[in-house]
C-alpha cells in the first residue's frame, strides 16, 4: 500500500471571490453582478428620487415631480439645460461644487441617470451570457438583448451628442418620452427615414425572435452531440427532442 501526502492547493482570493459570486442563492449574483446591481440600483434610485421631489423649473420652466402635484404620466427626470452643453454634471464638478439641491436643479439627475442605467443594461446583459454559460446554454438571449441596449445608446445617449447638449435627449418620463418623440418627427422626419424603419424591424424584430426562440429551443442544450453548429446536433429523423425545457427554466428563474 502506498501512501501519498502532499499539500493541497491553496486558494487565492480570486478563487475564494469567484466561488462566492457564484453560489448558488435565491438572487445569483455573479462576477456581472458587480456592474449591474449598483448601478440598477443608483439609476432607479436616481429616477425615484427625481419624480418625486425635483422640479424642472430652472431647465425647462416645468413642474415634473409628485411635490409639485404631477401624476405618473407628467412626471419625469428632465435633461438639463441647453445652456450647460454636454457637460457630465458631476456633484463634485464646477457647475454644482457638491451642492446637492443646485445639481439637482441644474438637472445632474439626468445625466446621472442616464449613465447608471446604460452600465446597468450592459451588467444585465452580461448577466444572462454569465448564467447562460453556468448552466450550458447557448448566448443568444444576451445576443439579443444587445439591441436593446443599442437602442438606448443611440437615442438617449449618442443623438444628445449630435445635438449642442444633453437638453435635447428624451427626459425620463412618460410624456417626457412622448414630448421627444413629437419634436423628432417634427425636426426630422424620422417616421419617413426608410433606414429608421430599418432598424425598428430589425433591431427590436430580431431581438424578439431571438429571444424567444432563443429561450425555448435555439439556447438549451442539445443532448444528442457536441456540435457548435445548430443542424449538426441532432439527426432530422430522430424521435427525441434536441432541447431541455428543464435547463431552459433554470435559466430564466436565475434571470
Amino acid at each position: 500500500m502506498t501512501i501519498a501526502i502532499g499539500r493541497s492547493a491553496e486558494r487565492g482570493l480570486f478563487d475564494v471571490l469567484d466561488d462566492w459570486l457564484k453560489r448558488d442563492r435565491f438572487v445569483f449574483v455573479g462576477w456581472s453582478g458587480i456592474l449591474l446591481f449598483p448601478c440598477a440600483y443608483l439609476a432607479i434610485g436616481g429616477w425615484l428620487t427625481g419624480t418625486t421631489f425635483v422640479t424642472s423649473w430652472y431647465t425647462h420652466g416645468l413642474a415634473s415631480s409628485y411635490l409639485e402635484g404631477c401624476n405618473f404620466l407628467t412626471v419625469a427626470v428632465s435633461t438639463p439645460a441647453n445652456s450647460l452643453g454636454h457637460s457630465l454634471l458631476f456633484l463634485w464638478g464646477p457647475e454644482a461644487q457638491w451642492d446637492f439641491v443646485r445639481w439637482c436643479q441644474l438637472g445632474g439627475l439626468w445625466t446621472f441617470v442616464a449613465l447608471h442605467g446604460a452600465f446597468s443594461l450592459i451588467g444585465f446583459c452580461l448577466r444572462q451570457l454569465e448564467i447562460a454559460r453556468l448552466v450550458g446554454l447557448r448566448p443568444y438571449n444576451a445576443l439579443a438583448f444587445t439591441g436593446p441596449i443599442a437602442v438606448f445608446v443611440s437615442v438617449f445617449l449618442m443623438y444628445p451628442l449630435g445635438q449642442s447638449g444633453w437638453f435635447f435627449a428624451p427626459s425620463f418620463g412618460v410624456a417626457g418620452i412622448f414630448r421627444f418623440i413629437l419634436f423628432l418627427q417634427g425636426f426630422h422626419n424620422w417616421t419617413l427615414n426608410p433606414f429608421h424603419m430599418m432598424g425598428v424591424a430589425g433591431i427590436l424584430g430580431g431581438a424578439l425572435l431571438c429571444a424567444i426562440h432563443g429561450a425555448t429551443v435555439e439556447n438549451t442544450l442539445f443532448q444528442d452531440g457536441e456540435g457548435s453548429n445548430t443542424f449538426r446536433a441532432f439527426e432530422p429523423t430522430q424521435a427525441e427532442e434536441t432541447y431541455s425545457m428543464v435547463t431552459a427554466n433554470r435559466f430564466w428563474s436565475q434571470i
